[in-house]
């Protein structure tokens, strides 16, 4: 190998734990890893193996399957469990396992004894190779995530600039709707994507008057028509936006209702989408909650009084009751 391959290598501070019972293989093991310009620790067992990862941080583990006190299969369970590294199984009895078998105990890859030299560093190479793969495209993810993120909250700080009464009210419906959302059990990605249809689902007013927005008085009918319009408003501004999740969908659907006699479509039961089930209720108990140019707030108890009260004539019957749980935990808002 080449001396600025090792050295770059090196930099990376790569550690590989070789976990093997007969000392021979320890120390072949050891030479061959170390050669390919990574550090390496040795165990005898899976108990050893648990403590040198309990001091030191492993990016590849390379273990026999049959060793005293703790075997290879229950050590890769204990890692792939409380730990980041990957496995490399390995064994000299091919009936103790194959190569579908590791992979299925949650192994990258498996090495049958006796191996060969290039054998051992091509297969520890590939898994390297493949896991600092994975790490480059997590923190892509993460940079994408995070200008995604921005942008969001950036839409959402704009409606606030526009509506100062109700600074906030985008955030806090978003911290409610994500409450309810957890108590229902929904999956990550649903939480997400509530979330961000959380604080985005009031973008569409940035297309209504500021003087309309902020009226210390009751709405006349041309002016709540035009407030009538912003979800669409948001639907065009987001539907153009290649989101994983439905994001537009849900802001066009905030403002319907279970009996058909919300808005802008009139939809109604199954034809609105689960998420903007969530964010409808969550809507509706913040902006009653909180205090609004032509009225003080209402305060909770009556939030909840209105959506008890219109569980299944306007708000799905299962969010209502995760909604009812979530404010029984002393649900509060922040930010």
């Amino acid at each position: 190998m080449a001396e600025n391959e090792i050295t770059s290598k090196q930099e990376q501070k790569i550690n590989v734990l070789v976990v093997d019972d007969e000392k021979s293989i320890l120390k072949l093991a050891q030479r061959l890893v170390r050669q390919e310009g990574y550090d390496c620790l040795v165990a005898s067992n899976g108990i050893e193996a648990i403590a040198v990862m309990e001091e030191t941080v492993i990016d590849v583990v390379i273990t026999d399957i049959a060793m005293p006190e703790m075997g290879g299969i229950e050590l890769t369970k204990q890692i792939k469990e409380n730990y980041s590294a990957d496995v490399i199984m390995m064994t000299g009895y091919f009936k103790d396992l194959s190569y579908e078998n590791a992979v299925t105990q949650g192994a990258k890859d498996f090495i049958q004894k006796p191996f060969s030299t290039k054998e051992f560093q091509i297969r520890l190479n590939r898994v390297i190779k493949e896991r600092e793969t994975n790490q480059e495209l997590k923190q892509s993810l993460k940079r994408m995530n995070d200008i995604v993120n921005g942008v969001i909250n950036s839409l959402s700080s704009t409606v606030d600039a526009r509506d100062p009464y109700t600074a906030g009210h985008q955030k806090r419906v978003a911290q409610l709707a994500i409450a309810i959302a957890r108590s229902m059990g929904l999956e990550k990605t649903i939480v997400s994507s509530i979330r961000m249809a959380g604080i985005l689902h009031d973008l569409g007013k940035i297309a209504i008057p500021a003087e309309i927005l902020s009226k210390p008085s009751t709405l006349s009918d041309i002016e709540f028509s035009l407030i009538k319009t912003h979800p669409q408003v948001g639907f065009d501004i987001l539907k153009n936006i290649n989101f994983p999740t439905p994001v537009a969908m849900i802001v066009h659907q905030h403002h319907e209702r279970m009996d058909g006699s919300g808005y802008p479509l009139g939809l109604s039961g199954n034809d609105i989408l689960p998420e903007a089930k969530i964010l409808t209720v969550a809507d509706v108990v913040e902006a009653m909650s909180s205090h609004r140019p032509y009225r003080p707030g209402l305060g909770m108890d009556k939030a909840l009084e209105e959506i008890k009260k219109n569980r299944d004539r306007f708000y799905a019957p299962d969010v209502v009751d995760a909604c009812l749980k979530t404010a029984a935990k002393n649900f509060t808002f922040h930010g």
